[in-house]
């Protein structure tokens, strides 16, 4: 309430700043209204660390109200979603700040950015926003933060560093780079990110050659349902198995999915030569799945969570919520 104050907003007029307002699919915490009563942002106020718990429960609330603009914030981050725009969740997120994480006066630009009451009322804020969105350099600047992010990093060199590295370069300039482009940033540094040896690669964003994974055991949980496997590729195989008993249409849709292709390939298809073009010798690496669906399994350990995310983005699951997976 303190920071919307600082914002120009006036927090004792409940018309305006609309506390608990009421949505078809339930509570928003806060609406800013311009004009009194018409919201045109929710901002949704969570614990620390239990922000992205909420994600998909504000951006619902705001597209069944039509309200264009969403802000989730735990006190440290803040993140600014676009709820009717295309794409996954964090494809919707024009910007994450990480108060702990930035100067005083690059943080106080970023909120009144999009949140001064100014801005949103002239509509500066959203016709910000939406350009963000739509921006093709963002891809671009994602990469160029790649080198500096990483040097902070060596140090901290871990299997999962595809992951720790997106979620570092997300906190220094606000969005996450694509995992192909961080898995192939990796791989140029040499960086022992992969639970399997170094071997020569295929040109396309996989690389294990038909190398046998390494047997290691664990246990996930999908909607409160617990699953053994052995290995990483059963973990993924399992993931879509499940999901597709649910859903008929689950697959299909995930092939058109961007976190199921590669610069050159799909990870799911309808046939081997599908998934390894050109690469017969690759077409004996794959899974059978429901419907005469196959997924390839010639993927790096990085590049299988990445499919489980997207499956979890196409299936409208919160992964570490409705799916818990770690390998």
């Amino acid at each position: 309430m303190r920071i919307l104050q600082e914002l120009g907003w006036d927090t004792w007029d409940t018309s305006v700043v609309w506390p608990e307002f009421q949505t078809g699919e339930g509570r928003a915490d806060f609406a800013l209204c311009h004009p009194p009563a018409k919201p045109a942002i929710f901002v949704e106020v969570k614990q620390p660390g239990k922000a992205l718990d909420a994600v998909r429960q504000a951006l619902e609330y705001a597209f069944h109200a039509g309200v264009p603009f969403v802000v989730l914030t735990d006190g440290q981050t803040w993140s600014f979603y676009l709820p009717a725009e295309q794409g996954s969740y964090e494809d919707r997120r024009v910007y994450k700040l990480d108060l702990y994480e930035r100067p005083v006066d690059e943080a106080a630009q970023i909120l009144h950015r999009y949140l001064g009451r100014d801005r949103v009322e002239s509509g500066e804020a959203l016709e910000f926003a939406r350009k963000e969105y739509q921006s093709r350099s963002r891809k671009k600047r994602a990469q160029d933060a790649l080198p500096e992010v990483w040097s902070d990093l060596l140090v901290k060199a871990d299997e999962q560093l595809v992951e720790v590295l997106s979620n570092a370069v997300e906190t220094k300039i606000g969005f996450r780079p694509d995992a192909e482009d961080v898995a192939e940033f990796l791989k140029s540094r040499g960086a022992p990110v992969v639970s399997v040896p170094d071997v020569p690669e295929m040109d396309d964003d996989s690389g294990l050659d038909g190398l046998q994974e390494p047997v290691r055991p664990g246990e996930l949980v999908l909607l409160g349902k617990r699953h053994r496997y052995t290995n990483a590729k059963e973990a993924m195989v399992i993931v879509l198995t499940e999901l597709a008993k649910l859903d008929p249409s689950f697959l299909q849709r995930c092939s058109g999915h961007p976190g199921f292709q590669g610069r050159k390939r799909h990870y799911i298809g309808r046939s081997p030569q599908e998934l390894y073009p050109g690469r017969p010798d690759l077409q004996q690496h794959k899974e059978s799945l429901p419907g005469d669906w196959f997924v390839a399994t010639n993927l790096s350990n990085a590049l299988k969570m990445a499919v489980i995310r997207a499956a979890c983005d196409v299936a409208g699951l919160v992964y570490g919520k409705d799916l818990k997976v770690d390998f």
